[in-house]
C-alpha cells in the first residue's frame, strides 16, 4: 500500500525543561507513558546533543521525519541535550494513534510519572483486545470501533450511535463549494507540502472576543466558526467549503491518548442580508445536532478548507525544573487548500493558517490571516451586524498590493502605548516582538512561549534583533528568560561588551 509522502508525517510537540533535570527519571517518565497508553504501541526513545543555535534545525527535521506505517513505531521521544540544565523532550506521534487533543494527556502523564519517580497506573483492563496500530488498515479516526458498541482505543467500548445517524451524514453527503480565496491558483486535496501563516490574538482582543461571545450566547469555538463563514462568504464563496476536527471524547475517555478526531462536513454558509447573530444560531444549531452522531462519522469529507480547535491547558508543573511547552510545532505539511488550526488558552488565541504553497502564495495567505482579525474585531466591537455591514476585506488595485507588516497594523484604539520612562533598547525589543507575533500589546514579563511563541519565532526575533540593533543574540536568553524585559537585559549587556 502506497502513502503520499507528507501522510506519514506526524503530530509533534517539545516540552522545554531548564534546570537540573533528572534526565534518567524523565526517561523513566516517557516509558511509563507508553506503558499507560496502548494505543501507542512500541514507542521508540532516543537521546541525542546539541547546541543551542543548532536546536532549532533538530527539533523542525525531528517534526518532518516521516513514520514507516507498516512496520512502526508510530510514537517517539527525542531527548535533546543542550547542556547540563537544558533540556528538550521532543514527541511525535502519528494521527493514527495520536491527535491535538492527546498532547494534554501526554504532558500531564510525563509531569505525573516524573514527580512519582514511578511507573503510572497502568490502563484499565481492556473489556476486549487492544487494537493493533500498524498494518495497512488504519484504525477508525474517531477512537470507535468499525461495528456501533465495538471495541475502540485502548479497548474503550463507544457508545452505539442513535438512531438516524446514517442519514444525517447522508443529508450532508454534498460536494463542497468552489473555493474562491485571493491568490487562489489550485484547490488541492489531501495532504500535501505545507507553510505556515501565525497570529496570536491576546489582551484586549481576545478579551473582546469572549464578551462577544457572551452577548450572543456562544462560546469562543462557535464565534470563531461563524466568522470563518462570514470571511468566506465575503470572498465570493457560494456554499460552504468547510470541513471539521471535532473531538469524540467522552468521559470515559478524557485522559486517554488516541486518534479522538472525526473529520466532518460543515455545511452552515451565512448570506449577506442575514444577521450575525441569526448566522451563528444556525451554526450552534447544527453543532449540537453534530455533536449527537460525532462517534459514527461519515468517510473523510474533501473540502478544501478545514478549521480545527482547542482548548489548551496549563503547563503542570515539573518539580525542581522551569517547564514550558510548544504546543503548535509545525511539521511541515497542510490539509487541503488552507488549514486553521485555533489554539485557546483563554487570555489569548492562536491562530496557525497553514497552507499548501503550490495553491496560494505566503503573502495571500498573510493578507487572509489579516482580514480575519478586521473581521473578529468588527464583530467584537457590533456583535448584532448585519454580514454585509461587517468589515469587507480589502481589494488592493494591481501592483498596488499591501505588504504583509502593513495587514497587521493594529487597530487604532487597541493600542496600549509603553510606559513614558521605558527604556530605547525594551522599545524596539517590544516593537519586534509586537510585529513578529502580531499583538497590540505584550506585557514586559509576559512568557513567550505562552503567548504562541516557538524555535520558529525565536529565530525570526534573533534575525531582526540583529539587523536593528546591531548583537548576535544566543537562544539561551529565550530559554533562561523568555520576556521583553529579559531580551532586553540581554540586549544591552551585549552592546556593552561591543562598545
Amino acid at each position: 500500500m502506497s502513502h503520499a509522502p507528507f501522510d506519514l508525517r506526524g503530530i509533534p510537540l517539545a516540552l522545554h525543561l531548564n534546570g537540573p533535570v533528572d534526565v534518567p527519571a524523565l526517561l523513566g517518565a516517557c516509558a511509563a507513558v507508553a506503558g499507560r497508553h496502548p494505543v501507542l504501541g512500541r514507542v521508540r526513545v532516543t537521546r541525542t546533543e546539541s547546541t543551542p543555535e543548532r536546536y532549532p534545525r533538530v527539533a523542525t527535521a525531528e517534526a518532518a521525519r516521516p513514520f514507516d506505517l507498516e512496520r512502526g513505531p508510530l510514537a517517539r521521544f527525542t531527548l535533546v541535550t543542550m547542556g547540563p540544565e537544558r533540556v528538550r523532550l521532543l514527541f511525535t506521534a502519528h494521527g493514527r494513534v495520536f491527535d491535538a487533543g492527546s498532547k494534554d494527556v501526554l504532558i500531564r502523564d510525563l509531569a505525573d510519572a516524573y514527580f512519582a519517580r514511578a511507573a503510572l497506573p497502568g490502563p484499565a483492563s481492556p473489556s476486549c483486545p487492544v487494537p493493533q496500530p500498524y498494518g495497512p488498515s488504519p484504525g477508525p479516526p474517531s477512537g470507535r470501533a468499525d461495528r456501533p458498541g465495538g471495541c475502540g482505543v485502548d479497548g474503550w467500548v463507544s457508545p452505539a450511535p442513535p438512531d438516524g445517524a446514517e442519514e444525517f451524514w447522508r443529508e450532508r453527503d454534498r460536494a463542497p463549494a468552489e473555493l474562491v480565496l485571493p491568490g487562489l491558483r489550485a484547490v488541492p486535496h489531501g495532504t500535501g507540502p505545507g507553510e505556515i501563516v501565525e497570529m496570536v490574538l491576546g489582551g484586549p482582543e481576545s478579551g473582546a472576543l469572549t464578551e462577544a461571545a457572551a452577548v450572543l450566547g456562544a462560546t469562543r469555538f462557535e464565534l470563531l466558526l461563524a466568522a470563518v463563514g462570514v470571511l468566506l462568504r465575503r470572498y465570493g464563496t457560494s456554499a460552504s467549503p468547510l470541513a471539521l476536527d471535532l473531538g469524540t471524547r467522552t468521559r470515559e475517555t478524557r485522559d486517554r491518548i488516541g486518534p479522538f478526531v472525526a473529520r466532518v462536513p460543515f455545511v452552515p454558509h451565512p448570506e449577506l442580508d442575514e444577521g450575525f447573530p441569526g448566522h451563528l444560531r444556525t451554526v450552534r444549531a447544527e453543532l449540537r445536532a453534530m455533536y449527537r452522531f460525532r462517534h459514527a462519522p461519515p468517510d473523510p469529507p474533501s473540502s478544501p478548507v478545514l478549521l480545527s480547535y482547542r482548548r489548551r491547558a496549563a503547563v503542570p508543573e515539573f518539580p525542581g525544573v522551569g517547564a514550558g511547552v510548544e504546543w503548535t510545532v509545525f511539521n511541515g505539511a497542510a490539509h487541503g487548500a488552507l488549514h486553521i488550526q485555533a489554539v485557546d488558552a483563554g487570555p489569548s488565541l492562536t491562530l496557525g493558517l497553514r497552507f499548501n504553497p503550490a495553491a496560494i502564495g505566503h503573502d495571500d495567505v498573510s493578507g487572509i490571516a489579516g482580514h480575519l482579525r478586521a473581521l473578529l474585531r468588527a464583530i467584537s466591537a457590533e456583535p448584532r451586524a448585519k454580514v454585509a455591514d461587517l468589515a469587507e476585506p480589502p481589494h488592493p488595485t494591481p501592483h498596488e498590493e499591501p505588504s504583509v507588516t502593513d495587514l497587521f497594523v493594529p487597530a487604532p484604539g487597541n493600542v496600549t502605548e509603553p510606559p513614558a520612562e521605558e527604556d530605547p533598547v525594551t522599545a524596539q525589543v517590544r516593537e519586534i516582538w509586537q510585529e513578529i507575533l502580531r499583538l497590540d500589546d505584550i506585557g514586559p514579563d509576559e512568557d513567550l512561549f505562552d503567548l504562541g511563541g516557538h524555535s520558529l519565532t525565536i529565530t525570526q526575533i534573533i534575525a531582526r534583533t540583529r539587523r536593528r540593533l546591531g548583537v548576535e543574540m544566543s537562544l539561551d536568553v529565550f530559554f533562561d528568560n523568555p520576556t521583553i524585559a529579559g531580551v532586553a537585559e540581554e540586549v544591552t549587556r551585549l552592546r556593552g561588551e561591543v562598545a
